[in-house]
């Protein structure tokens, strides 16, 4: 998947919503914090972005919720400026962790709109 794909209609809807990431990779451990997130993928902030392709495994940490949601992902585009990080999109997540995700955007979203 291309940076271009992004411009189609999406899937998820996505809510400007920042946690703590753990993502690692066959070169190490990183944690991040998210710009945004959806129940397909998230976007984690960074000045050295993973490069495009690489397979990751997150750990993320959602408010209120005791275990981390668990999710093997794909780096689909990095951006190198304002803000720099890189697109991950899920590419193996329970049901339950999905649907939590799910909930959270959902919410997040409600609230803007009745705002």
């Amino acid at each position: 998947m291309k940076k271009d794909d992004f411009t189609m209609p999406r899937s998820f809807p996505r809510a400007p919503i920042g946690v703590v990431v753990k993502v690692k990779t066959e070169h190490g451990t990183h944690h991040y914090h998210s710009k945004n997130l959806s129940a397909g993928g998230i976007f984690l902030l960074t000045d050295t972005p993973l490069d495009e392709e690489t397979k990751v495994t997150l750990e993320i940490i959602l408010p209120s919720i005791s275990t981390p949601v668990r999710a093997m992902g794909e780096v689909v585009w990095k951006q190198r400026q304002n803000p720099a990080g890189f697109a991950v999109k899920f590419i193996e997540i329970n049901e339950g962790g999905q649907k939590l995700i799910r909930w959270m955007v959902e919410r997040y979203l409600d609230k803007q709109e009745s705002s």
